[in-house]
């Protein structure tokens, strides 16, 4: 059975003794920083780990309280297990432990325990009280029913019942997907003489190990893992819940700043854009407006952008509603991300949401298609989901990294929809690629009427170009999932090939006045033979506009009427003949001049060269000097 790993972290107001309680929990003070040691505060994450009754080992994130450093609360909650709402038993509720109550809340943390600490410094009495107080504070949060343990960190009083309740509450925990992709949000970032760079960070999923290739993201450097470490010791490799330390190869501190990801290449996308569901907290005090710039918090990432409202034009405290974040700088992000968005200024938390994905463009406001793919996202039907990213062809492997999920629940759920007939497949270089059966019957009509409706629009061109077409039907596939998936359309009769170009399935008839020029054209081209007259004074003859003579002339050569030989349009039939009289003529005298190809052809020496340059193209003669011979 797979050990399971876990993060236990701290919340609560400046000075309620949350490093003096991991203090008493671990044996570690995680008061890191000269500065914290003076000011006695936690400005930066600390971290310790324990073991609980159980053997389970855990790790412990101290969370700063000052509000200065709610930034660094937010990158420690990220990723917790459980949390230690830590209220000091001589000042109860504060206004930094309402502030960090509505971070948890939004971050979407489920599990905690209400510490109350301190408790030798009051007596019963006002322990009962606080105790009604807290509940009371609490009753509408994501703590309302959560146990409530009473201790003194400095005493070590209840320490030991406060350990067998994060055991308890710990049995019921999710385990971390350590199967997909690594994804590592960096909290720290340091250098160690001889060693290099360091970064440290909760692993949230996936494994990493020695040896492996990572990236950095936003900024997409390339790394590889030197060395790591767990609680201290070096490992062969740390595994999704884990608090890591990370030496990477080949990078300076200033690369790897923080609020950066370290992550499997090619697995997470990096954007500006981002698609949300976002939550205003009830007590936000203001609402939030249109093109409002603010601080959006990811995991461990800060960064300014403005919020482009989808369907309301404000929202009030309490308020839900879709929104675009408009990031300043890239951030990895992924669907169902927690954030949070503060205040440009002051900096006061007032809102959250989740991701659903990473956009490529700017929406509409109040468009209802978009919002209905918002919903459904939201909604996270997983069958539903991936039906709709199945509106192009694509493989169980470019699933598996879009959606961050095992190939075998992939697989799972290509199963389900081809069970429900929902799904076609088809094989391209000993790989399948899925697509949504609805996907792939819109693609069908659309392909026959665009194909057909050019056409109509240009009925001398007789097709579109391949790439024209592609562009037309804003096909966005790569080059050989995209001549693959069309050569299967034409095996199934929606379109035909002839040159570069695509066909309609069946010629449509030629409009009268069109058809009538082309008459016109061929019929001199007919009786002229092996010496056709100039393009432009027949066109014109024939009332074609010279802008339109070529494409006409071109439309001649691919109905096979006319064939270009060395730039010059000949009629077919007068060329066949041509062909046939000078097989003839070589098998008797066994070669020929351009001369004696003139007087046989009965045609001019202007016409003469470009037809024997065209039979030696065509293999028919060999050029040998001045004469030509049978090839």
């Amino acid at each position: 059975m797979e050990k399971r790993h876990y993060l236990v972290g701290t919340a609560g107001h400046v000075d309620h003794g949350k490093t003096e309680l991991i203090r008493a929990l671990s044996g570690i003070n995680t008061d890191r920083l000269k500065e914290e040691q003076q000011r006695g505060i936690s400005i930066e994450l600390g971290f310790a780990h324990a073991v609980l009754p159980s053997g389970r080992e855990i790790g412990i994130v101290d969370v700063p309280g000052h509000e200065r450093f709610v930034r660094q609360m937010l990158a420690g909650a990220a990723g917790m297990d459980l949390v230690l709402l830590v209220i000091a038993a001589d000042e109860g509720t504060m206004p930094q432990t309402r502030e960090h109550l509505d971070i948890l809340t939004l971050l979407g943390i489920e599990r905690g325990i209400v510490v109350l600490n301190k408790i030798d410094l009051v007596d019963e009495e006002w322990l009962e009280l606080v105790k009604e107080e807290v509940r009371e504070d609490l009753k509408d949060s994501v703590f309302a029913g959560c146990p409530l343990c009473c201790v003194s960190a400095q005493t070590g009083e209840g320490i030991a019942e406060l350990k067998q309740e994060i055991d308890r509450i710990l049995d019921e925990a999710v385990s971390k997907n350590s199967n997909g992709p690594v994804r590592l949000p960096l909290d720290r970032v340091f250098s160690i003489q001889g060693f290099g760079t360091v970064a440290t960070g909760t692993l949230y999923s996936g494994t990493l190990k020695l040896g492996q290739d990572v990236v950095i993201e936003p900024v997409h450097r390339a790394s590889k893992v030197r060395s790591l470490q767990v609680h201290g010791q070096k490992v062969e490799q740390a595994v999704a819940g884990q608090r890591v330390a990370v030496n990477l190869a080949g990078l300076e501190v200033a690369e790897v700043a923080k609020g950066a990801v370290l992550a499997t290449p090619g697995s997470f996308s990096v954007g500006t854009i981002l698609d949300t569901k976002v939550q205003a907290l009830a007590s936000a005090g203001k609402s939030i407006v249109q093109r409002q710039r603010l601080r959006f918090h990811l995991g461990t990432a800060e960064i300014l952008g403005r919020i482009h409202l989808l369907d309301h034009d404000e929202l009030n405290p309490s308020d839900e509603g879709y929104a675009q974040i408009l990031l300043e700088s890239p951030v990895l992000a992924a669907a169902g991300d927690r954030f949070v968005l503060r205040f440009y200024s002051p900096a006061h938390t007032i809102a959250g949401g989740k991701v659903l994905a990473v956009a490529q463009y700017k929406h509409k406001r109040y468009k209802d298609a978009e919002l209905s793919r918002l919903r459904l996202m939201d909604q996270g039907n997983p069958l539903d989901l991936l039906e709709r990213e199945l509106n192009e062809p694509r493989t169980s492997a470019e699933l598996s990294a879009h959606f961050h999920l095992p190939p075998a629940e992939i697989a799972g759920l290509i199963k389900s929809l081809r069970e429900q007939e929902r799904l076609e497949e088809s094989q391209l270089n000993g790989q399948t690629l899925y697509w949504s059966k609805a996907a792939a019957s819109a693609w069908r009509t659309r392909l026959t009427e665009t194909v057909e409706r050019y056409v109509s629009s240009f009925p001398l061109r007789r097709g579109v170009g391949r790439e024209e077409l592609k562009t037309r039907l804003g096909v966005t596939w790569n080059h050989q999932i995209w001549q693959s998936i069309l050569e299967a359309g034409a095996v199934q009769g929606l379109c035909r090939f002839s040159g570069g170009k695509v066909l309609p399935r069946e010629d449509a008839p030629l409009p009268i006045e069109l058809a009538k020029r082309l008459a016109c054209l061929s019929g001199h081209w007919l009786k002229a033979g092996l010496a056709p007259p100039d393009l432009e004074s027949v066109a014109a003859e024939c009332k074609i506009r010279p802008q339109d003579a070529l494409e006409y002339a071109q439309f001649l050569c691919e109905s096979g009427k006319w064939t270009v030989a060395s730039g010059v349009y000949f009629d077919r039939a007068a060329l066949e003949e041509a062909e046939s009289s000078l097989v003839k003529y070589l098998k008797e005298h066994g070669e020929v001049s351009v001369g004696e190809a003139r007087a046989l052809w009965q045609t001019s020496r202007k016409y003469a060269v470009p037809l024997l340059e065209y039979f030696d193209q065509k293999h028919v003669t060999r050029r040998q000097g001045d004469k030509r011979t049978m090839y």
